[in-house]
């Protein structure tokens, strides 16, 4: 008995082996070509793996970039587990800028998949739902520290939690978006401190 558990768990890991590798390259693909370039028989050739495992990880090559979505979502998740150590609201919302430079920086390809995403769930209907959930997960993580800031009172007690968390999302793809185009180096520092002040309990008045 021991001796097939430990041959089912044998298979388990190299399957997921297969899979993750499947998955790494249609990322690299995507960010390399976008999805025009996301063919499955290359998929499968630059995983070393043949077609038919492809096909039998994935019925569908929607059901491929759900699974992509879903490393962006591992990624996105890790950073933000480690902005929430012993961090007040204000310091999160720090580091989630700071995160950002760092990860435009050392890992592009990551926001030329979520632009490549965004932009092709406008036109394909399969690919919405994974697109708004990705936008979703953001979403409520950026929501629930700017919600713990407004109740602990380190955020301006007017500001909307929603439209505050959206228009966060705005600038932070917009500042991608704008490396990624110029690539111009990001600091952070007038944003943050601009952000800081519109958030600030101690303004002295809205920006209008």
């Amino acid at each position: 008995m021991e001796g097939m558990h430990d041959k089912k768990q044998h298979h388990t890991q190299r399957g997921e082996a297969q899979k993750q590798k499947l998955v790494d390259a249609a990322y690299d693909i995507i960010a390399e070509q976008g999805f025009e370039g996301l063919r499955t028989r290359e998929v499968a050739l630059r995983a070393h793996l043949n077609i038919s495992t492809l096909h039998y990880y994935f019925e569908s090559k929607e059901d491929l970039v759900r699974s992509v979505a879903q490393r962006l979502l591992s990624e996105f998740k890790s950073t933000a587990d480690q902005q929430g150590l012993k961090r007040s609201s204000v310091e999160k919302l720090h580091k989630a800028f700071s995160d950002q430079v760092q990860l435009i920086r050392t890992r592009p390809a990551t926001y030329i998949v979520v632009m490549e995403l965004f932009t092709k769930s406008l036109h394909d209907p399969k690919l919405a739902p994974v697109a708004k959930e990705l936008l979703d997960t953001w979403e409520k993580h950026f929501r629930s520290f700017i919600t713990e800031g407004l109740e602990s009172g380190q955020m301006a007690s007017d500001s909307e939690p929603l439209v505050t968390t959206r228009m966060l999302q705005c600038l932070m793809l917009g500042r991608a978006l704008t490396f990624l185009i110029r690539g111009e180096d990001l600091s952070r520092d007038p944003m943050f401190h601009q952000i800081s002040r519109w958030l600030s309990p101690d303004r002295n008045r809205s920006i209008t």
